[in-house]
């Protein structure tokens, strides 16, 4: 039997780490290429034997899990509910450069007209604002491993406080006798 964590508030510092592990999802994913434009796009033939096993050597890519990749197309959801567009192209940014090794959150800043600084305040800013958005609908914030367990739980184990708001505890369904066709037995 599974155990579903209590409902946590969304914090500016849980969003954030949400983002970057989006952004690292969205890195590890294959990329496509398309068609070349001059040349084959097949692979090289093979012209010796020695070719055919173990001359090359091993590649080993990572792949995300289906689990985070469905957190990834929920940040984005995120990100895309932002009213301004640019605290999206920010906050997009900022998660990619985080990520990768090639470009300086320095010169990030610099290049948008800002301090190292204001950037974070900036970034601290838009993830609180999602955090608040998040915690007025109520969206649980559950740990990477606890997501599973949710999706296969049954809703009783729930122990949500606003899940039973709109009725007494006492509450029983009343069964209409004239819709028996469409119950199931």
């Amino acid at each position: 039997m599974a155990t579903v964590p209590e409902y946590a508030a969304w914090t500016a510092r849980g969003v954030e780490m949400r983002l970057l592990e989006a952004a690292e999802t969205l890195m590890l994913c294959p990329h496509v290429n398309g068609p070349k434009a001059f040349g084959s796009s097949m692979p090289d033939p093979l012209r010796l034997a020695i070719d055919a096993y173990a001359s090359n050597t091993r590649r080993y890519r990572r792949k995300p899990d289906a689990a985070a990749i469905d957190r990834m197309e929920e940040c984005w959801m995120w990100i895309n509910g932002l009213p301004e567009p640019a605290t999206r192209r920010i906050i997009y940014d900022w998660t990619r450069i985080k990520c990768s090794n090639r470009r300086s959150l320095k010169l990030f800043a610099v290049s948008n007209g800002l301090t190292e600084r204001t950037l974070r305040r900036a970034v601290v800013r838009i993830c609180e604002s999602i955090a608040e958005r998040l915690n007025e609908a109520h969206a649980p914030n559950l740990a990477d491993g606890a997501l599973a367990s949710v999706k296969e739980a049954p809703k009783e184990q729930f122990n949500v406080s606003y899940q039973h708001h709109w009725r007494a505890a006492n509450a029983r369904p009343q069964i209409d006798p004239q819709l028996k066709k469409s119950r199931l037995v």
